[in-house]
């Protein structure tokens, strides 16, 4: 599925059907990814799910914001498929 706002990514998780992984962008046309993260986490069901940050912000500071708000992975942009896949399958415990 693809949410590209703030609105598209609450009908989204509103939607019931299962979410194995969520991939975060923390510049959104109208929200702060870093914000939607936290509410992620703050929410009871929607807390354990899995959460990677995929964004052009890559200072180490930057990072460091994204897994203190609750990321599971990191993903710097550009990348290579290979790169985020990897990311994927370690969040999801497949490596």
């Amino acid at each position: 599925r693809w949410a590209a706002n703030r609105a598209e990514i609450n009908r989204e998780m509103k939607r019931g059907a299962q979410i194995d992984l969520v991939l975060l962008d923390i510049i959104l046309p109208d929200a702060d990814g870093l914000q939607v993260l936290r509410r992620i986490r703050e929410h009871p069901t929607l807390k354990p799910l899995p959460v990677i940050l995929m964004t052009g912000k890559s200072t180490t500071e930057d990072v460091l914001a994204g897994l203190a708000a609750g990321a599971d992975g990191y993903v710097s942009k550009p990348f290579q498929i290979s790169g985020l896949m990897k990311a994927v399958r370690q969040v999801l415990g497949l490596v």
